[in-house]
């Protein structure tokens, strides 16, 4: 008997927003991830549901948290904060206190546009 193909089209569509704000083909998320861009389409176009290893190399790639695919009711939808939550994951200790630093700063500093 055949395996059903499991189906998500909220985790296709998350990928290819992710893919299309960075600009990124189907081909080159491939070639970033190590996943064929026939396969990328289908996660995309059709919502099938990667393996946790294909779904690991996307993530990666696209350098986004995997936060929104497992609670989705909790997630920002905008990509850049998204993404700036992976880089600080990736900071050490040192890091991370001079970064506090210098958005500290720059809030004090920034005026409102009127």
């Amino acid at each position: 008997m055949a395996k059903a193909k499991r189906t998500n089209k909220d985790m296709g569509l998350r990928i290819k927003k992710a893919r299309t704000n960075q600009k990124l083909t189907y081909d080159e998320l491939a070639e970033k991830s190590g996943v064929s861009s026939r396969y990328i389409k289908e996660i995309e176009n059709h919502g099938n549901v990667p393996s946790i290893e294909k779904f690991t190399q996307l993530i990666r790639a696209l350098n986004i948290p995997t936060d929104p695919f497992f609670y989705p009711a909790a997630l920002s939808d905008n990509l850049d904060y998204q993404r700036i939550q992976v880089y600080l994951s990736q900071c050490s200790s040192d890091q991370l206190s001079t970064i506090l630093a210098i958005v500290e700063a720059y809030l004090r500093t920034y005026k409102k546009p009127v």
